[in-house]
């Protein structure tokens, strides 16, 4: 007998696509500077497996929580040496990801990104479109 173990993740969150080619460092800084937050430098990076299974791919996490409106932000690096986070977004260098208890404007603060002298664009991403969206699980 075979048996199955069917998982359902949680996908409730708004993800942006940021493109700019400044490091992950100084694009933190600047929204740091922008909006108010204090993004800080994980311990430990996100680290996947790549699709051949064979070399991991490691990815930059910053992390930010809003006291005032329980929300958790998450600046992750999209690309690296060995490949990307989400595949199918190629064009992103980073991912903007915010939980929470208070929805975020999506659009407006992709606008709001986009007023950042290095970003090039923002975008806001549906995450169900995703085929590697179990990436963003952590």
């Amino acid at each position: 007998m075979k048996y199955t173990l069917l998982e359902e993740y949680d996908y409730d969150f708004t993800l942006i696509g940021i493109s700019c080619h400044a490091k992950d460092y100084r694009i933190c800084w600047s929204i740091n500077q922008r909006f108010g937050y204090d993004f800080e430098k994980q311990e430990h990076d996100l680290e996947m497996l790549n699709d051949n299974k064979a070399e991991t791919s490691v990815h930059s996490l910053y992390a930010y929580y809003d006291d005032d409106n329980h929300n958790e932000f998450f600046l992750i690096s999209n690309r690296n040496s060995n490949g990307y986070l989400i595949p199918e977004q190629r064009h992103a260098d980073y991912m903007l990801m915010v939980k929470g208890a208070v929805s975020v404007d999506a659009k407006l603060l992709s606008n709001e990104l986009k007023e950042i002298d290095t970003v090039l664009t923002a975008f806001q991403i549906n995450v169900m479109d995703l085929k590697s969206r179990k990436n963003l699980i952590f």
